[in-house]
């Protein structure tokens, strides 16, 4: 009961907008469970009706469950003769002529109630299911939601695989749960009552005997729920390394073809895959050997029932109905016993999902951010230090970069170049000191204002299975068709679109897989071209390119830098002789500073680096 609540507690929230439908699931749900106590009472009565035995002990006036002194048997016995005796005229009796009453009567009886069972069923079926697959789809998009919203240090320390399983396989516990978990649980126990009462009218004492072996079939419920918890989580944690796994060759494919790594990879995803099957297998033993056990326990119950009706001469109809309520009382015994080890399942998957849930990003807004409006003065690191987790990247960093300067960076990997980066689009948070643009912190600013007066064009590329206009336009809100084209003729990328099959409509697949990379990088280009920001940042934006690329590439920087200020972070110097100034970092300071020839005049680490690349002058 605890990890059952804990899951409707964890989902109550989003069950509360289809609340109506839930009820009406649950409504048919009671409805199908009574049904079949009505079926036992329907057999029952004309099986009684059928035995000669018992016409004529009902003609002597003698009623079976009428126990003197016993007021349960005897108010019910009151209960039932009064519906008999409104139902008597529908129904066929031995030894009475047929009517046209009991003819139809006969033919229908049970049609109308396997017909209102099936439909209560069905209805309370369909129901839930519509609940629920609403019910998981909120869930999903909330768990989407949340994840859009972390910081990139979650991210840096997550697995692809293991957020993509988080966001599927984890859901799927959980509906697979509430999908047909819901409706056992009101149906079958209202089942158990009802089939419980019959039987109770028909021998309250024996079905006290009978129920004596239900305890017996909780002990196995509750110790295999409990292997099928471990086991799926064990099965959980297979799933994600295999995920992670697939995400990493398909991405790295060419490094896996051109080292030769394919048998390797599949020899570890077939590993991966027979621990899945191995967990998988010991979940569905938990899961299905419950009903045979709880089905060999009720077989008990028939024979000592056999015993009985022998023992004490009773007729053949008890017999009969008895035997059919014993049956029909344990199956939903048997339906909630699976449920159970459903339940420990999807508490599982409940859980992480409530961890995803519980993740707060690192980065958060004041709650009364001061807007931007523009860019008008320039951008101050003051007093910088930051580290990721242990690793000190910068100490006491300090740069002013006034609005109109073209700055370059400069250093080997490792010296905070990119991390300057991170921080100014306030990816992560300084340790100490302040980021200011126009003086203003950047955590008293408002996160969507203050990086809508950037554009980034980096190194790894980012482009969506979209059409290349779509992937243009994704740089401003609102872009229209004409400024998408208008964009892509700066970038000088409007002549290679034109030549694709379907021009700016042509899907370009994920990661953009179809174009070079100077093609991928001038849509980029664009893309910062659209959102005309004040402030254009260049991260390596030209380094992963052939020499004819770049020198296409880098035109089309030149004039996106036009009338901007320009952060340049390059490991091509060559690309920074346009730069108005040029710091050089090292272990997260400021080693040199200068223009481009200043620089190469001191002689000193940036001279060096320029010589390295064949630049002399």
């Amino acid at each position: 009961m605890h990890k059952l609540k804990h899951i409707f507690t964890f989902i109550a929230p989003y069950v509360k907008p289809y609340w109506g439908r839930l009820l009406a699931g649950l409504f048919f749900g009671v409805l199908f469970g009574a049904s079949n106590g009505m079926v036992l009472w329907a057999t029952k009565t004309l099986l009684d009706r059928l035995d000669p035995q018992t016409v004529a002990a009902t003609a002597s006036g003698t009623n079976e469950f009428a126990e003197p002194g016993n007021w349960f048997t005897e108010t019910a016995a009151s209960i039932q003769t009064s519906v008999i005796g409104t139902l008597d005229p529908w129904l066929p009796r031995m030894g009475d002529d047929l009517t046209w009453m009991q003819i139809v009567g006969g033919l229908l009886v049970f049609p109308l109630l396997v017909g209102f069972r099936g439909s209560t069923k069905f209805l309370g079926a369909y129901c839930l299911a519509w609940v629920s697959e609403r019910v998981i789809n909120d869930l999903r998009v909330a768990v989407f939601r949340n994840l859009s919203r972390l910081s990139i240090r979650f991210f840096n320390k997550s697995t692809t695989g293991d957020l993509i399983t988080r966001i599927n396989g984890d859901a799927l516990l959980l509906q697979s749960c509430l999908s047909s978990g819901v409706g056992h649980l009101v149906a079958e126990p209202v089942a158990v009552i009802s089939v419980f009462a019959g039987l109770c009218l028909i021998d309250w004492q024996l079905t006290m005997g009978v129920l004596v072996l239900f305890p017996i079939c909780v002990v196995p419920i509750i110790h295999f729920g409990k292997k099928a918890r471990r086991a799926t989580r064990r099965k959980v944690e297979a799933n994600v390394n295999q995920s992670s796994l697939a995400v990493e060759m398909f991405s790295g494919m060419r490094v896996i073809k051109a080292f030769g790594l394919e048998g390797m990879r599949v020899d570890r995803f077939r590993e991966l895959s027979q621990q899945l099957i191995r967990q998988t297998m010991k979940t569905v033993r938990s899961r299905e050997i419950v009903g045979p056990l709880v089905e060999t326990v009720s077989m008990i119950g028939i024979g000592a029932l056999i015993l009985y009706v022998v023992y004490t001469n009773r007729s053949i109809p008890d017999l009969v109905v008895f035997f059919t309520g014993v049956l029909m009382f344990y199956t939903p015994i048997r339906k909630l016993a699976r449920w159970h080890v459903q339940i420990e399942e999807a508490s599982v998957g409940a859980q992480r999902l409530m961890n995803v849930l519980s993740e707060k990003p690192d980065i958060l807004e004041q709650s009364q951010p001061k807007p931007v409006q523009g860019f008008e003065q320039g951008i101050e690191w003051s007093g910088i230090s930051f580290a990721y987790e242990e690793e000190e990247v910068l100490t006491n960093f300090n740069l002013t970069v006034p609005k109109g300067t073209k700055l370059g960076i400069v250093g080997e990997s490792g010296s905070g170049k990119s991390t300057l980066i991170n921080l100014l689009f306030r990816f992560h948070d300084p340790d100490a000191g302040a980021i200011k643009l126009d003086g203003h912190d950047l955590r008293d600013l408002s996160i969507p204002d203050f990086r809508e007066q950037m554009a980034l064009v980096s190194q790894e590329i980012v482009l969506f299975d979209l059409t290349v206009a779509e992937n243009i336009a994704l740089g401003q809100e609102g872009c229209t068709r004409e400024q998408v084209v208008e964009a892509a003729w700066h970038a000088h990328a409007h002549e290679f679109i034109e030549a694709l099959p379907e021009g700016y409509d042509t899907r370009i697949g994920e990661r953009g897989v179809t174009l070079s990379g100077g093609q991928r990088q001038r849509l980029a280009i664009a893309r910062a071209f659209v959102r005309n920001a004040p402030i254009l940042v260049l991260d390596e934006a030209t380094a992963a390119l052939d020499s004819k690329a770049e020198t296409e590439v880098q035109a089309a920087i030149d004039r996106l830098s036009e009338n901007r200020t320009v952060l340049c972070v390059a490991h091509r110097l060559s690309t920074l002789r346009t730069m108005d100034r040029i710091i050089v970092l090292s272990r997260g300071q400021t080693i040199e500073e200068g223009t481009f020839d200043e620089l190469l005049e001191k002689g000193g680490f940036f001279c060096g680096l320029a010589r390295a690349q064949g630049i002399t002058g």
